[in-house]
């Protein structure tokens, strides 16, 4: 029998379990001083003058856009590959989302589509930094600031990445994080705002809790989305190992794309600008023109032991609910992602791999 290579896994161990252990025995479960031990380290770490936690990533990304003034009518240019929740923080304000193309190199937000998808009503602009690549902030933050509009970075799968020496989510207005017990570090679920503007930072802690600005004043509606204690304590630790997490990530899948680069049939997406790409995905493109499709790696993969990611097998903005509240957007089509979506392939990379696992995937992929 084949032994199964995994696609990911949660790196915790003996130390995050302490912690939680801890913390239960404390009583102590609501967001206190873990927490705010939590937010301050982040905060430093990714060089952003705050960081507030929330108890999901989307739930990061919908009280940064509301913070930033985002509501009814404004439009929020958005990529259409990438998870739903970047679109559905847009929705739950009923803002409308527009959907721009992508870079065929780094599948992030394509400058000069944006810049032909600003209106009057457009309000901000909402890169993904996918699969650990960054996208091109300097061309992104000159359009936002020529127009007058807003920038939030999804960070949901780029903890550690940089562009210009700088990490994502200090580069715009503000930064949403996800962690969620696959990406580069976790809480089990959990999100972050990060932000140098202390006005937001402190409407989002009131839009986290409530709406609260006090034990009895309400002023905001809002929903409770703090995050635990044993998030935050779990945070610190994993934190603490963030970076070394990335290290083997890069390593790994820097490993595995070296030694595929010649296949015929498969696309490497990798950004063409200076940047560190953490790799969240170890993303492979089956191209369109090789007579061969992802399913039939997928089947290969699988018949291997091989692990794989296969997600956002079509543009977002084919999705049910977004045909349903903005019949329009659905009848575009995008020619790089239309290209793209369905046909991308994540291999493991996980900071847990040894080289036999990752020698395994190279001559998996090879023998494809």
């Amino acid at each position: 029998m084949i032994n199964k290579i995994d696609v990911a896994r949660p790196f915790v161990g003996e130390e995050e379990a302490a912690v939680v252990r801890e913390v239960l025995l404390s009583g102590q479960y609501t967001s206190g001083k873990r927490v705010r031990a939590f937010e301050e380290a982040f905060a430093r770490w990714n060089g952003s003058q705050y960081a507030v936690a929330v108890s999901t990533g989307t739930a990061a990304l919908h009280i940064a856009l509301e913070g930033l003034g985002v509501g009814p009518g404004d439009e929020v240019i958005v990529p259409p590959l990438t998870f739903f929740a970047t679109v559905s923080s847009v929705l739950y304000l009923r803002a409308v989302p527009v959907f721009a193309d992508i870079d065929p190199d780094d599948l992030c937000l394509y400058p000069a589509s944006v810049a032909e998808k600003i209106t009057p009503r457009t309000r901000a602009v909402l890169p993904v930094h996918l699969f650990g690549a960054p996208a091109r902030m300097d061309e992104l933050l000159a359009l936002a600031e020529k127009h007058g509009l807003l920038v939030l970075e999804d960070c949901a799968q780029a903890h550690g990445t940089e562009f210009g020496g700088r990490k994502v989510g200090s580069l715009g207005q503000a930064g949403a994080f996800s962690f969620f017990a696959t990406k580069h570090m976790t809480t089990g679920e959990g999100g972050m705002i990060t932000t140098d503007d202390p006005n937001l930072a402190d409407l989002a802690r009131r839009l986290r809790s409530h709406g609260m600005a006090g034990r009895d004043s309400h002023e905001h509606l809002a929903y409770n989305n703090r995050m635990t204690e044993m998030g935050g304590a779990m945070g610190l630790i994993q934190l603490a190992k963030l970076d070394e997490l990335n290290d083997r990530r890069i390593a790994h899948s820097e490993y595995i794309l070296d030694r595929i680069q010649d296949l015929e049939w498969a696309r490497l997406p990798r950004p063409r600008h200076a940047c560190k790409h953490t790799y969240f995905w170890c993303p492979v493109i089956v191209r369109p023109e090789s007579g061969r499709s992802a399913e039939q790696l997928k089947a290969h993969l699988q018949a291997q032991g091989i692990g794989f990611r296969h997600r956002y097998a079509e543009p977002l903005y084919r999705q049910p609910v977004i045909r349903k509240l903005h019949p329009e957007a659905a009848e575009q089509h995008l020619p790089v992602v239309e290209s793209v979506a369905g046909r991308v392939i994540g291999l493991p990379n996980h900071p847990g791999l040894g080289r036999e696992e990752l020698d395994r995937v190279v001559e998996a992929v090879r023998s494809f």
